[in-house]
């Protein structure tokens, strides 16, 4: 009998590693389809609060949710009008940025030979120099953009569609959900967990929002105090790369400092919006973003190490800036579910309490 049980929990965890294995490979090779699903389930948990707001105010929600999608997505697609020439302008002039950048600090990276070899790779790929400018050969990021529009746009509108239904539907698979359960006190306690649940991930994804969209504007505002050409190009990458933990900062960073060496003739000065940059994101990693979210909802830096590496490999960039409120809402639906409330307790960074006893001589005896 303990043969055949020890045979059937082998059957089982096979079975389950099997499915785990069958899943991560249709979200892999189905990335177009799931990519824009998950964006508009992320992004309805960040709007619902507006939608909140302004059937308060006494709108239909089927016509507020229609308006904040129309917003939201004329919005997105202005800022990416007005930076997408800046920004195959700027990726053109790459070559020419890593090679000014060997010969300004050409102790440091004389040193390293693996960058010498890369920037000689990239500066083989130029073969003509006109006035002192390096031209770069093969498509621009204009025409890697075109050669996709046809499956990005279909990704947008998938986003944008789902998300429209997502906001108008409100509560309705809560509603679903606490229907199917018999006893009323499980009816009252799953209220209660999605009321929750909606409340802080909508709130917790809203404030990261604000904050990296501040970060962005005050971005944008130094990079125009600098001089440096193109400043909402630079806020918008602030903004979008700083949902990346850690990396998002170095990638931002360098960027500033590759465009400052192309736009000023001294070194020197290409130092200074960098280290303008690097004041105010190490200023809102450290001070507003804990002061404004707070201990609760920090995640243990491995997870989310690991976090950024998986979703990075299954879906590139889109996984990087997904990885973290994915990790986010997971862990806040462990902190409210008894059975996985001990996961939840190993995603955070808080240290556990430590209980001391003390015994007093009373007791002792």
């Amino acid at each position: 009998m303990a043969m055949l049980h020890g045979e059937n929990r082998g059957l089982t965890v096979a079975a389950s590693i099997i499915a785990t294995i069958g899943v991560f490979a249709v979200l892999y090779f189905a990335r177009a389809l799931f990519i824009p699903i998950t964006l508009a389930c992320v992004l309805a948990l960040v709007l619902a609060p507006i939608v909140r707001i302004l059937r308060k105010a006494g709108m239909p929600r089927a016509l507020a949710s229609g308006g904040v999608v129309i917003s939201a997505t004329t919005l997105v697609a202005f800022v990416i009008a007005q930076i997408s020439a800046p920004a195959a302008a700027w990726f053109a002039r790459l070559p020419e940025a890593i090679i000014r950048l060997r010969y300004t600090f050409s102790e440091i990276v004389g040193a390293l030979e693996n960058v010498k070899d890369f920037t000689e790779d990239i500066a083989s790929l130029s073969p003509g120099k006109e006035g002192g400018n390096i031209v770069m050969q093969g498509p621009d990021l204009t025409q890697v953009f075109l050669s996709n529009t046809g499956q990005l746009l279909t990704m947008i509108v998938i986003a944008a569609v789902l998300l429209f239904f997502l906001l108008a539907n409100g509560d309705l698979f809560l509603l679903k959900t606490v229907h199917t359960l018999s006893r009323f006190s499980d009816k009252k306690r799953m209220v209660q967990i999605g009321r929750d649940l909606q409340v802080e991930v909508s709130r917790y994804l809203l404030t990261i929002t604000a904050i990296n969209l501040g970060l962005g504007a005050v971005t944008a505002g130094i990079m125009a105090a600098f001089s440096l050409p193109d400043a909402l190009l630079w806020g918008v990458l602030a903004a979008s790369f700083n949902f990346i933990p850690y990396a998002g900062a170095i990638l931002t960073t360098g960027a500033i400092l590759l465009a400052s060496l192309l736009a000023f003739p001294a070194p020197v000065d290409a130092v200074y919006p960098t280290l303008a940059f690097l004041a105010i994101t190490v200023l809102e990693g450290n001070l507003i973003t804990p002061a404004l979210v707070g201990r609760r909802f920090t995640i243990n830096p491995v997870v989310v190490f690991v976090s950024l590496l998986f979703w990075g490999w299954l879906w590139g960039i889109a996984g990087l800036l997904l990885a973290v409120p994915l990790l986010v809402v997971f862990k806040i639906l462990c902190d409210h579910t008894g059975r996985l409330h001990v996961i939840g307790e190993f995603l955070s960074s808080v240290p556990p309490k430590t209980e001391t006893t003390s015994s007093s001589p009373s007791s002792s005896t």
